[in-house]
């Protein structure tokens, strides 16, 4: 294992770190539900109203716990193939997907400006395993 291709899976391993760590922090700034995680947040943005069609309260939860649980799974993902397998880029792709999937729901509920630290924190966590996996770790299999 080279240098670049353990820097490559200490970035995938910190954003996934992040990714689990989004689960502690606040999705919501202000507002209702700023002091809430988990179905709790959820419920609260749901009882507002304004959902996006298809997308019901139980979705919403599952989609939620689906990015930190996504960050612990990235931590296996690179232990047993590294940041360069195939296997590691598939995974990055879904972590994005869900993730960005995860926020624009919460942006559309509530607004941008009441995004909160848990959210940043989650698609700083998504982009750090796609660079990882896609370009660090291309570059660790080109030296």
């Amino acid at each position: 294992m080279n240098r670049a291709s353990r820097s490559a899976d200490a970035v995938a391993v910190a954003g996934g770190g992040a990714l689990l760590g989004s689960a502690f922090a606040h999705w919501v700034r202000r507002g209702p539900g700023h002091s809430l995680r988990g179905h709790e947040l959820v419920d609260a943005i749901v009882g507002l109203g304004d959902t996006l069609p298809g997308l019901t309260g139980a979705r919403l939860t599952v989609l939620w716990y689906l990015v930190p649980a996504s960050g612990a799974l990235t931590w296996i993902v690179i232990a047993l193939t590294g940041a360069a397998s195939r296997t590691a880029r598939v995974f990055a792709v879904v972590t994005v997907v869900v993730t960005a999937a995860t926020v624009a729901a919460f942006v559309r509920m509530t607004s941008v400006s009441s995004l909160g630290a848990g959210a940043w924190l989650a698609l700083g966590g998504a982009a750090l395993v796609a660079i990882a996996t896609f370009a660090l770790a291309r570059e660790s299999s080109d030296a």
